[in-house]
């Protein structure tokens, strides 16, 4: 997932995970003009990093399904309880198109 207005991307997990820092000094250790003779390699990573990884995470956990809310909604189906307002709905659509167009913007 690229996200716009950064240089930074995130990919899948599985890729990340393997991503290995390699013999190159760090950019740490190359500011502070550290050698590499101590055996032992840094990464810095920026907050904003942090924030986008911590984001990627909890995305990454949350269930792809509400369960609760597909059970409900089936039943209420099922019984022809189940009602959508044609307002409520181009409303939503509406939301979701502008809030697409300011992300991509």
């Amino acid at each position: 997932m690229e996200i716009p207005g950064s240089n930074f991307r995130i990919k899948g997990k599985a890729v990340q995970d393997r991503i290995k820092v390699g013999d190159k000094k760090s950019v740490a250790q190359s500011q502070s003009g550290a050698s590499s003779t101590s055996g032992t390699e840094q990464i810095a990573i920026s907050s904003k990093a942090k924030d986008i990884q911590k984001a990627t995470e909890v995305v990454n956990a949350a269930p792809d399904i509400r369960t609760e809310k597909v059970e409900r909604i089936k039943n209420e189906i099922a019984k022809g309880d189940y009602h959508v307002s044609s307002e409520d709905l181009a409303g939503k659509v509406l939301e979701n198109i502008i809030a697409e167009s300011k992300f991509l913007g």
